[in-house]
């Protein structure tokens, strides 16, 4: 899989269409998120450095979890609107999106939380959440907690 212009669901950067990234970003893509002014349009960076490959679905073959930010366009920290890890099936011939993983923590800082994969195993994928508590500035979440979803009927689903 080409991840460096591979095309992505818009849902995470709230665009109503496919994204697709070149060089594993997206630049100035229409979107529904609010920024200085009304539908701002959003910057989408894959972090196809920090890709994780593990068999959730148990069928011996590999699923993706692929780290995406969306930011108001050109931006800084402060105008990041969502950080999510899109997880792709592996078994299907053509991408097919299991989930969308989007921190469960309240989001108190201008920033996204952070996820990070930690594992990927049949079953279910476990990250690493970190969030941002009241007094942190917008480049350091201080608060850490471990997420689990589950494989169940064909989609992910928060434990």
């Amino acid at each position: 899989m080409d991840w460096l212009s591979v095309e992505i669901p818009g849902t995470l950067c709230r665009s109503r269409k496919a994204i697709r990234l070149h060089s594993g970003t997206a630049i100035n893509v229409p979107s529904d998120f609010n920024g200085p002014k009304s539908n701002m349009p959003q910057d989408v960076s894959a972090h196809t450095d920090e890709i994780f490959y593990g068999d959730i679905t148990g069928d011996d073959r590999d699923e993706a979890a692929l780290p995406v930010l969306c930011a108001n366009h050109d931006s800084t920290a402060a105008g990041q609107r969502a950080m999510g890890i899109l997880v792709f099936d592996g078994g299907a011939q053509r991408l097919s999106l299991l989930g969308t993983l989007t921190s469960r923590k309240p989001r108190l800082g201008e920033p996204p939380n952070l996820l990070r994969v930690e594992q990927m195993k049949q079953g279910g994928i476990t990250v690493k959440d970190s969030f941002y508590l009241a007094d942190d500035s917008n480049c350091c979440p201080s608060g850490e907690a471990t997420e689990t979803w589950v494989h169940r009927k064909g989609r992910l689903v928060a434990r």
